[in-house]
């Protein structure tokens, strides 16, 4: 059977991807050279359509297999989702092999580089996409996927197994930032066969608290158990949103947040969750429990599930970590029969259903008195625009700030540094809770001469650090992108911080300092990381509060007169 797949996937790879595989650095080579480097190339292209919405020519144009790949041979950039697809792919023709020691190394070396901007490491394939793989590793939010490839085993070897786990381990410390998949012979077995026609889904289902719609168009909806929801994603896996705009997106925080609620508060799952909405080709209601809408019986055939990807995958992965609350957890649901629909419906309820204004805590935080005073007295005390609301036009930086621009200037302005990496990485939980850390930041003793006046000192560290960008490379350039924040911490416990709310206080001559200090601590922020944390992956270096606090203690204490006359709170 094994030797069966190789030959259906070897075909379907020559099918999908013969015209759109460069294979030009393999003129000289044998035929038996050619065709292996084809179909490793090709396997590496249809992972990555496994990941994004990309076509066959747009996924083969992310390969960047070859001499001097530096262990990556495939990176796509998913802007939309805000996350990179890093693939390593091998062919095997016995479908029995695996990733080896050396491969495993080569890749999380090669990822390792492409955080700190090496791009002097890699080939001209890959570099031909700095610009974009540049902008992505800017964005603080980005999110990596690591993908083997294989036509062999999904399971590594123990020892490829620790190093990955060893990367995520330090990636992840502080925050899920990077994800790995492998992708073996049955994977990639049942990716060729959705394209055939063979991946309709069927399954039977019981509703509780049933009902129904019927016109215009026939739907039912009701409650199942988790537990039944985890049974669904078990057996069909991310087929199951074939029709969906997106797939699960691995270890996000509201996937996080999803799990969190199966595990410790399963009675108010039902509570705190927008549910699932299926569209089926067929919904049959069976005889039994036909006197009652208490529970019934359903019977689905081509079922999809265009929202709620994220709620089935986070409910899968709670399974995993114990079936306590699966049976208690109550979610709901919808099944849309798409019998007499007309063409297209399907695909606009898949477009609205995903395409809702969601609620975010920014939105609460309009409802907050304290955020009408200040936009009150800024206006009155210095004639500056406050913008609260999400949809309010923002003003220019000369007449005002946003409540986002305010909130992480107060948060890097404050004494202790967690604030700046939750101001950095978690800028939500800054406005989750009434009381700490919100409260801290936004409280009757903060008037508008504090908020304008971090505004801009803020505003004035990120103009020098994009000017100074320019002059940087490698990991120095990624410390001055991806520590701005701690930087602008670093400069606010220089400043003199005592006289912020004073009116009359001499404040263009202490904002003329900024720049130098800035200029000052980025120096001394780098000379830290690379005597204490010289093999740190930045991206989760900036993410951990514990090692903020530490490199701010260590620059602090190498800085003569720091504490001279500051407050900082």
């Amino acid at each position: 059977m094994k030797r069966l797949w190789v030959r259906h996937i070897r075909e379907a790879l020559h099918t999908g991807f013969a015209d759109h595989i460069d294979m030009s650095d393999y003129t000289q080579a044998s035929d038996s050279v050619r065709e292996k480097s084809f179909l490793s190339r090709s396997l590496a292209a249809l992972a990555v359509q496994r990941f994004t919405e990309l076509s066959a020519a747009e996924a083969a144009a992310t390969v960047v297999d070859g001499t001097g790949d530096n262990g990556i041979d495939a990176i796509a950039i998913d802007a939309l989702q805000r996350r990179v697809i890093l693939v390593q792919s091998k062919w095997d023709g016995s479908g029995d092999g695996s990733l080896g020691l050396g491969d495993s190394r080569n890749f999380t070396a090669g990822f390792k580089d492409l955080l700190d901007t090496k791009f002097d490491r890699f080939n001209a394939r890959l570099r031909a996409q700095e610009a974009k793989i540049t902008e992505a590793l800017d964005d603080v939010n980005v999110t990596f996927i690591l993908v083997v490839a294989t036509t062999g085993r999904t399971e590594l070897a123990a020892p490829s197994s620790a190093v990955f786990s060893d990367l995520l381990d330090e990636m992840n410390e502080s925050q899920q930032v990077v994800s790995m998949e492998t992708l073996g012979l049955s994977d990639f077995h049942s990716f060729i066969s959705e394209g055939l026609g063979g991946s309709r889904i069927d399954f039977n289902v019981q509703l509780e608290n049933w009902g129904t719609v019927s016109e215009p168009y026939e739907a039912y909806y009701g409650v199942v158990t988790a537990a039944s929801v985890a049974n669904w994603y078990e057996h069909f896996g991310d087929r199951l949103f074939s029709q969906n705009i997106r797939k699960a997106l691995g270890n996000t925080s509201v996937n996080e947040a999803v799990t969190h609620t199966i595990l410790k508060d399963p009675q108010h799952f039902w509570y705190f969750n927008n549910g699932v909405t299926a569209l089926c080709e067929s919904v049959k209601k069976t005889a039994r429990g036909a006197a009652s809408r208490t529970f019934g019986d359903f019977s689905l055939t081509g079922v999809s599930i265009v929202n709620g990807a994220q709620t089935v995958a986070s409910i899968h992965q709670a399974a995993h970590k114990g079936e306590a609350g699966l049976n208690e957890a109550m979610v709901w649901v919808r099944f849309i029969s798409l019998e007499g629909c007309p063409d297209g419906f399907a695909t606009a309820v898949t477009r609205a259903t995903n395409t809702q204004n969601t609620v975010e805590t920014r939105d609460f935080v309009s409802l907050d008195p304290e955020q009408g005073r200040l936009c009150t007295e800024l206006v009155l005390s210095l004639k500056k625009t406050y913008s609260i609301k999400r949809g309010e036009p923002v003003p220019s930086p000369e007449h005002g700030c946003t409540v986002v621009d305010a909130t992480v200037a107060l948060a890097c302005a404050n004494r202790e540094p967690s604030f700046t990496v939750m101001a950095k990485s978690r800028m939500g939980s800054l406005w989750e809770s009434a009381e700490k850390p919100y409260r801290t930041l936004f409280n009757p003793t903060v008037g508008p001469y504090r908020v304008w006046r971090c505004v801009e000192v803020m505003r004035e560290v990120d103009a020098t650090l994009t000017r100074l960008k320019g002059q940087l490379d490698g990991r120095p350039r990624s410390i001055c992108l991806q520590g701005n924040r701690l930087v602008l911490h670093l400069v606010f416990r220089e400043l003199d911080l005592q006289r912020i709310e004073d009116p009359e206080y001499d404040w263009p001559s202490e904002l003329k300092r900024v720049p130098m200090l800035t200029e000052k601590s980025l120096t001394a922020l780098t000379n830290s990381i690379d005597e204490a944390y010289p093999n740190n992956y930045l991206t989760s270096l900036f993410k951990n509060i514990t090692k903020c606090r530490d490199l701010v203690q260590k620059v602090r204490s190498g800085t003569e007169g720091i504490d001279q006359g500051t407050d900082g709170k």
